[in-house]
């Protein structure tokens, strides 16, 4: 049996950290981008989801911006007071809070796409459609790993 103990790894050579790293300058690249119009990561990410589902509840479009519930309902009242998004109640369900893209709202979510589009582009600038297409696989596959209660 060896009693030698294994030598630490750097940090270059932790999967784990390289993903990191890359999400850190994806989000500081995606956050200029956006802040050239005026909103941020979080706010971008509540745009798309109630783009999807205006009736989308509150934590649920905290899960879609990684953000507690606190500071999604912040989050939320940025938006209206910047006139992108309208929430007013359900006509028939008295405690949902319908929230709706203004005019400006769905504009935004357009200029956001394009946004997050250039700063993926820019990412992926370095692999073949063919590695781009396997990277997110593999990240999805990582994902669910560790999603699995199982293991």
């Amino acid at each position: 049996m060896s009693t030698a103990k294994p030598a630490p790894r750097k940090g270059a050579d932790w999967i784990g950290y390289n993903l990191k790293i890359t999400q850190h300058r994806l989000r500081q690249r995606l956050d200029a981008e956006l802040a050239r119009l005026g909103i941020t990561a979080p706010q971008n990410a509540v745009l798309l989801a109630v783009a999807g589902n205006p009736r989308i509840s509150n934590a649920d479009l905290a899960r879609a911006a990684f953000v507690t519930p606190q500071t999604m309902q912040g989050i939320l009242v940025n938006l209206e007071r910047g006139g992108l998004i309208v929430r007013s109640p359900h006509p028939e369900h008295g405690r949902v809070i319908m929230t709706e893209l203004t005019a400006a709202g769905q504009k935004a979510v357009a200029d956001g796409a394009k946004a997050a589009d250039v700063v993926e582009k820019q990412m992926l600038s370095r692999l073949s459609a063919e590695e781009a297409r396997l990277l997110c696989d593999l990240l999805k596959r990582c994902a669910a790993a560790l999603d699995d209660e199982s293991n």
